[in-house]
């Protein structure tokens, strides 16, 4: 098999690792009484899913 490019005209592609978890997903954000109307299980969902979130991305500054 032969290829029409060799190592010195294929360029090297250099990959970027970009971690997007933090600007993807952000706290969730409740208002006014939803969480006295919510299910307590939610509450907790809820809670788990902003206390991870500050944990990873608090310092970070993108949201």
């Amino acid at each position: 098999m032969t290829a029409c490019g060799n190592q010195s005209t294929t360029p090297t592609i250099k990959y970027i690792n970009v971690d997007s978890a933090c600007t993807a997903f952000g706290p969730i954000i409740t208002h006014g009484t939803d969480p006295d109307v919510m299910d307590a299980r939610t509450v907790k969902a809820i809670n788990a899913h902003n206390d991870k979130w500050d944990s990873l991305c608090e310092n970070r500054g993108e949201i």
